[in-house]
């Protein structure tokens, strides 16, 4: 996806980049595990399996594997997308943010609550995103610090076209971080209430990208008929 409305595209990005950064940090004090980024988790998978902790291995496996069924179900729904938002750029964010707060209102099965946040942050970080010709995601932020080294060592070397990179990889960065920095002050204010704010925080999310969409839609419609 890469929308004609610059402005919005890199509000939408940095959102839900922050979104992420606080859904980590519920999942790592409630849950004791990071459900946006998945490299540690598979070598914690491989310790408990070594160590012959076969719950927790199980526990850890059923994380990735719903965060890759959610990196499928995008993949379905985006497959020949190549721009523009659609309407499950609205519906997705909005259901993901339903589920959470109905999971985490009727269960105290801390797994059903993993679960639901690991397909959601598959869905998220599965989205066909592209800003002038890079691939975005925004769940995890170790590939952005590689590209963020990597375009400040071609900057220093020289190469001026990689600035913009420098920007955009640092500023996703730094609303990762300052998610998961607001998420950590909600906990410690109002307890689990934190992920129901989160999750209402996605269903706004969601409302004002469907509120994009339809007003997107409907500039085409309106450019279509003066054509014709």
């Amino acid at each position: 996806m890469e929308p004609a409305n610059d402005k919005f595209f890199y509000k939408y990005i940095g959102e839900l980049t922050f979104l992420a950064g606080t859904v980590n940090i519920c999942a790592i004090v409630f849950l004791e595990l990071t459900i946006t980024h998945y490299t540690g988790t598979l070598s914690n998978a491989a310790i408990a399996l070594a160590n012959g902790e076969f719950t927790k291995f199980s526990e850890t496996l059923s994380c990735v594997v719903t965060f890759f069924l959610g990196s499928i179900i995008s993949g379905y729904i985006n497959y020949e997308r190549k721009s523009n938002l659609t309407k499950y750029d609205s519906i997705l964010p909005i259901l993901f943010g339903i589920t959470m707060h109905i999971t985490v209102n009727i269960t105290v099965n801390s797994m059903i609550l993993l679960s639901v946040i690991s397909l959601g942050m598959g869905i998220q970080n599965g989205t066909y995103i592209k800003l002038k010709g890079i691939l975005v995601r925004t769940t995890h932020m170790t590939g952005h610090l590689t590209d963020a080294g990597f375009c400040l060592g071609s900057l220093l070397h020289g190469n001026r076209d990689d600035a913009w990179k420098l920007m955009f990889y640092m500023s996703s960065i730094l609303l990762f971080f300052f998610g998961g920095f607001t998420s950590f002050l909600l906990i410690r204010a109002i307890n689990t209430k934190a992920i129901e704010v989160i999750a209402l925080l996605y269903c706004i999310f969601g409302l004002n990208t469907g509120y994009h969409y339809l007003k997107e839609k409907q500039n085409i419609i309106s450019l279509n008929v003066e054509i014709e």
